[in-house]
């Protein structure tokens, strides 16, 4: 499974994992964004919002796309059985090619919320 077809390096406990640390962050970030708005603190204040919108965002992506930036990093893959190295070269490429993307389209949708939120 190489080319442009998506390489899992996570198993379906990593994603569901990864879905409650997503709606865990989002949570929080709606918690923050109401207490900064409810106190009336300075805008410049909402960009502390960028860090549980961007814990969100990540791990949501990385559930979606069944690959964790870290263990690709590392050359690895918890399929929930425990970390394994990633042996073969293309699955190696191709879970680098899909970290990053999970890592840009994350930063991206991140920095559009927290800006959102902060001209609001």
């Amino acid at each position: 499974m190489v080319g442009n077809e998506c390489v899992a390096n996570i198993g379906p406990l990593q994603r569901r994992r990864r879905r409650m640390i997503a709606v865990w962050a989002f949570v929080t970030a709606a918690a923050i964004t109401v207490a900064l708005m409810t106190a009336a603190a300075p805008r410049p204040w909402r960009v502390l919002l960028f860090v549980p919108i961007w814990l969100g965002v990540l791990a949501s992506f990385e559930s979606s796309s069944r690959t964790c930036v870290m263990l690709a990093a590392r050359g690895l893959r918890n399929m929930d059985d425990g970390d394994e190295r990633v042996e073969d070269p293309g699955e190696l490429r191709q879970l680098t090619r899909q970290s990053r993307q999970v890592h840009v389209r994350a930063l991206v949708l991140s920095a559009a919320l927290t800006g959102a939120l902060y001209v609001l």
